[in-house]
């Protein structure tokens, strides 16, 4: 199964009906320089998913900085964004961190089968 798409085969798909782009792009130590860099620019109906308040739970005595986020908030955050299992999801950051590879490695667990990722993350979207 091929998890990572390159920018050309991307923009193959950016008019497509059921496919939903998801900005992840995260700084560590910066919790809100994601969504600034995604308020500033990003793809087009792309939406946004931060790291530590979408994509982890609270922290714990156990789990580590960045546990599993509430399966059923979580549920509810995919659905008001648009996605549904049968939604093709394309997730990106800033090809430097690892945002979008748990995003889609968390609808794996939950049973999604059309993720991937975006080779290359936001900066290689920009330089094409």
């Amino acid at each position: 199964m091929k998890l990572i798409l390159d920018v050309h085969e991307v923009m193959e798909k950016l008019n497509e009906p059921n496919v939903r782009f998801v900005d992840c792009r995260f700084t560590l130590g910066k919790p809100d320089m994601g969504k600034t860099e995604y308020d500033r620019d990003h793809i087009p109906s792309a939406v946004f998913f931060n790291m530590e308040r979408d994509l982890s739970g609270s922290v714990q005595v156990h789990g580590g900085r960045h546990p599993l986020p509430d399966i059923s908030v979580l549920k509810k955050q995919l659905e008001d964004s648009g996605i549904s299992r049968s939604t093709t999801v394309i997730a990106y950051d800033d090809g430097l961190s690892a945002g979008a590879a748990r995003f889609i490695w968390i609808l794996m667990y939950l049973g999604h089968s059309k993720v991937f990722l975006l080779n290359g993350g936001y900066s290689a979207w920009k330089e094409n």
